[in-house]
């Protein structure tokens, strides 16, 4: 069916020159005896994008929105799938895209939305500046909300937008809940910024959704850590990518790490340039063809006002959780935040392992006693003791050089073993923000070592990264300690002074084998100053330590969707 769109200017959209074309009284749809008011309504109803085309709407700066270069929105606009999540850039429009698709539902299809932000502050900051300014500079969307306007809710039409934060003191709550409270109900949830909302709150609003029919759950963010929900709802979507066709025609999604050399984007099949209207002209791709989560992952990379040679200076400028999160829309879980199983596994060593010497013990102290066993050539046997005795007796069958032992809880067990094996038994004590450079300070006299629990445990991740570590074990062998350490992310955080500073935190799980790790590392540090040098075993020029996906194959036609 050929659709006729009222415009009064050639405008450059979805990649093409629209012309002036005129319609005459009677409906858009050619042969179609509707009224033009009736067929607009039932257009702008199943098109937002076509909605927008049409009343040439405005940004919040006033600016009319376009789709030549954001053509990977456009898409999204009409997406109604009833769970759908982007993991995205900063600054790609998508804010404003869901604000006015949410507008658009809305008015067009009576549904009561709750919009959520992370902090209640977000709600009183974003909704003059972005979400008032949108409304004052469309006519069409200010005729459509006469009443019950307020920072916290807007009526549009018959429907409800209700404003939220998910974090907020006891006397913003007690604002927040005054007007509705939690016994609202909704059609639809739209999470922005889920990464960086109370994730505990967001699950609660879903509650919120159970007398509607189509339930439906928008998640949008910046990326934080794979622990979050959005992230989790993204590893169950079809995870949709970005394909864009090269000169010599080969099709790929566009990968920091292997599609940028010298300020240029480049096919990596041929090496041929990839040009800016050749990114432009991409479309979207599934991962997986059955799944009923409708997944989308926007980078910089596919932003054809950004230039390669921007995107280079932002690596070389910018620290890497900035870098993955804000420019290429990934979780970052290289060395500087959390380990995933992919890096464990290729720290994998086939080599025969040498424990006859130089051996040394990490052991995580509670009701059961997790430990790691190596050397400087590896990690070669980790293990869970229910007593005290299975310690001293690893001690003994290893001739363990140097062990360093949890400290707390237990007050007494460790301080045997420190008294019983003089010089070789040391006790940690996490202490936040020693004042040495290298974090650690080993207490001679009392054979105590005091250590920085977040610098340490960064500390094993770049080991991890930079393949120091190694494990001579098999992958079976390593599937609870990989499960501990996939449990652990940093978030930034200020202390009473206001100084922020990195923290560790757990999802929930337990990270016993994280510790072990550590006073293992501590314990190849102890010798490292006695001359046990810890080296890479394998060199390379640039580490990929992001989240980026993994789609094995290229689709071969652009007119049909892939499972890659």
């Amino acid at each position: 069916m050929s659709v006729l769109i009222n415009s009064t200017a050639k405008i450059k959209i979805l990649g093409q020159e629209r012309k002036e074309t005129e319609t005459k009284g009677k409906g858009i749809f050619n042969n179609m005896e509707i009224e033009a008011g009736q067929a607009n309504s039932f257009m702008w109803r199943e098109s937002p994008l076509f909605w927008v085309i049409d009343n040439r709407l405005k940004n919040e700066k006033g600016i009319e929105l376009e789709f030549w270069n954001h053509r990977f929105l456009k898409d999204i606009y009409d997406d109604f799938t009833p769970t759908q999540v982007v993991r995205k850039a900063a600054q790609v429009g998508f804010t404003t895209l869901k604000v006015l698709k949410s507008f658009n539902a809305a008015y067009y299809r009576n549904w009561n939305i709750i919009y959520l932000l992370p902090t209640f502050s977000a709600v009183q900051e974003t909704i003059p500046s972005k979400v008032n300014a949108l409304i004052t500079n469309n006519p069409i969307l200010s005729g459509w909300i006469k009443d019950k306007d307020s920072v916290f809710q807007k009526k549009v039409g018959k429907g409800f937008i209700y404003y939220r934060g998910t974090f907020a003191n006891r006397i913003e709550s007690e604002k927040l809940e005054s007007g509705v409270g939690i016994t609202l109900s909704a059609d639809a949830l739209i999470m922005d910024e889920a990464d960086r909302s109370d994730q505990a709150i967001l699950e609660q609003y879903e509650s919120r959704l159970k007398a509607s029919d189509y339930r439906g759950k928008w998640y949008f963010s910046n990326p934080s850590n794979p622990h979050t929900l959005s992230q989790k709802v993204w590893a169950e979507s079809d995870q949709k990518h970005w394909f864009v066709k090269c000169g010599n025609g080969h099709w790929q999604y566009l990968d920091f790490f292997k599609n940028i050399q010298n300020g240029k984007f480049v096919c990596e099949t041929c090496q041929k340039e990839i040009t800016d209207e050749q990114r432009r002209n991409g479309q979207w791709i599934k991962k997986y063809l059955n799944r009923d989560i409708s997944g989308y992952w926007i980078s910089h990379l596919i932003c054809p006002w950004i230039s390669a040679e921007q995107i280079q200076k932002e690596y070389e400028t910018k620290t890497r959780q900035y870098f993955y999160n804000f420019v290429l829309g990934l979780p970052y879980v290289g060395s500087d935040v959390a380990l995933n199983k992919d890096i464990i596994l290729r720290n994998i060593d086939i080599s025969e392992p040498n424990w006859q010497k130089n051996n040394v013990l990490g052991c995580d102290s509670g009701l059961k006693k997790h430990w790691v066993l190596g050397n400087k050539q590896g990690i070669f046997r980790i293990g869970v003791a229910d007593k005290w005795e299975e310690i001293e007796e690893l001690i003994k069958i290893y001739d363990i050089e140097t062990c360093v032992l949890d400290a707390l809880p237990d007050l007494t067990e460790p301080r045997k073993l420190r008294d019983k094996y003089l010089g070789k038994v040391w006790l940690n004590y996490y202490k936040p923000e020693i004042k040495k450079a290298d974090f650690i300070s080993w207490d001679y006299k009392t054979r105590t070592v005091y250590s920085d629990r977040t610098k340490i445990i960064q500390q094993v991740i770049d080991d991890l990264v930079e393949r120091k570590i190694r494990f001579q074990l098999k992958p079976e062998d390593l599937e609870t300690y990989i499960k501990h350490w996939e449990a652990v992310y940093k978030i930034v955080e200020k202390n009473n002074l206001g100084i922020e500073r990195d923290v560790w935190k757990t999802s929930g799980t337990e990270d016993h084998f994280v510790h072990a790790t550590n006073y293992f590392r501590l314990a190849l540090e102890k010798g490292q100053k006695e001359g046990t040098e810890i080296k890479s075993w394998i060199k390379e020029d640039k580490i990929n330590t992001g989240l980026a996906p993994d789609i094995s194959k290229i689709a071969e036609k652009s007119g049909r969707q892939y499972e890659l």
